[in-house]
């Protein structure tokens, strides 16, 4: 079972075989260009309409956006990407104690994407936690190290109330009134994925995460500053999000462009390896509550000259992610299963 993981400590030479992408799906890194004109928000702007407008562009044109003055402390971070090295530096054995490849699993430490299901292996190991309500999931995370479970409820809190405030904006600058998603959503869960990337000795070809869209809501990560992994498709080509110190990167998940009736989109974003150093990011997903109906308000899809029917039709969120795990991460867009025909 050891040999699953890959934050071992040992540097492969050549990539084994169970890693390697056909030629056809592999990450062609020398068309991947920068991202130039990607989208910076300044959480404590104090104009309110402006913020609006620009969460707007940004949800429409990117699905993706950085945000800044967010109102998490840099103590908070800094001791996060600690204990989340912290844990991946521990032996394997300890680690083993948590390792499990069923996605039904709250807590539990495993590789790649879907280990039951995948053909090739993705270059990742990742430690995935259930992180609201904490008081019903913190005895399972891990004891070791010390700190951990101090450090990361402080954490996860702390973004959750980042992504309420984004949430607020995004209903806004969709016309609709500031709770409406929150609403929606009702009480929302809230996962976390820290996400560890080893030196990879082949990065063309593989991925730590292949080309996928998130089944959440909303998406707030928090980006190693030393190393870049994180690369988004627009307009059919892929671009490199940089990391930017003290920002988090947030994007619109599955649910929220159906709520929003394709208005904002959740868009196809990949994790790419590097041979000189390991890479780290935390994931927070902010998830509907299952029983949730994802169903775009009237606004947005009654059209003035006659009705017109919503993009996709009403399922709940419990359907969904029941789906998104049954197949591969990189099939097609999970939300064409839910046209409305």
């Amino acid at each position: 079972m050891a040999a699953k993981l890959i934050s071992t400590g040992f540097r492969h030479t050549t990539l084994p075989e169970n890693y390697v992408r056909p030629i056809s799906d592999r990450p062609r890194l020398s068309e991947v260009s920068e991202l130039e004109d990607f989208p910076l928000i300044d959480l404590s702007s104090t104009d309110r309409s402006r913020l609006v407008q620009q969460i707007h562009q940004a949800c429409a044109r990117f699905g993706f956006f950085q945000v800044i003055n967010h109102g998490v402390s840099k103590e908070t971070v800094d001791e996060m990407v600690s204990v989340a090295n912290e844990f991946f530096d521990m032996s394997m054995e300890e680690k083993m104690k948590l390792y499990s490849d069923d996605p039904t699993k709250t807590t539990r430490l495993s590789t790649s994407f879907n280990v039951k299901k995948e053909e090739v292996n993705n270059w990742r190991d990742y430690l995935r936690l259930h992180c609201h309500p904490i008081h019903k999931y913190v005895h399972e995370w891990p004891s070791n190290p010390p700190s951990f479970k101090e450090v990361v409820s402080r954490y996860s809190r702390e973004v959750r109330e980042v992504g309420f405030r984004v949430e607020e904006l995004i209903s806004e600058s969709l016309g609709l009134d500031k709770d409406h998603m929150k609403n929606v959503l009702g009480e929302q869960g809230q996962h976390m994925a820290v996400n560890y990337y080893p030196p990879c000795p082949e990065p063309e070809l593989t991925f730590g995460l292949p080309a996928h869209t998130d089944p959440n809501a909303l998406t707030i990560l928090l980006q190693d500053t030393t190393v870049c992994g994180l690369q988004i498709l627009i307009d059919g080509h892929w671009f490199a999000v940089n990391p930017r110190p003290d920002a988090f990167v947030i994007n619109i998940g599955d649910q929220l462009q159906a709520l929003s009736n394709g208005v904002y989109k959740s868009v196809w974003h990949r994790a790419i390896t590097n041979t000189e150093k390991p890479r780290l990011s935390i994931a927070s997903f902010l998830c509907p509550s299952d029983c949730a109906v994802m169903s775009p308000a009237k606004p947005l899809w009654e059209a003035e000259e006659g009705e017109t029917k919503p993009i996709y039709r009403d399922f709940t969120y419990a359907e969904y992610y029941k789906k998104f795990w049954s197949r591969n991460l990189d099939q097609e867009h999970c939300l064409e299963n839910f046209l409305n025909h």
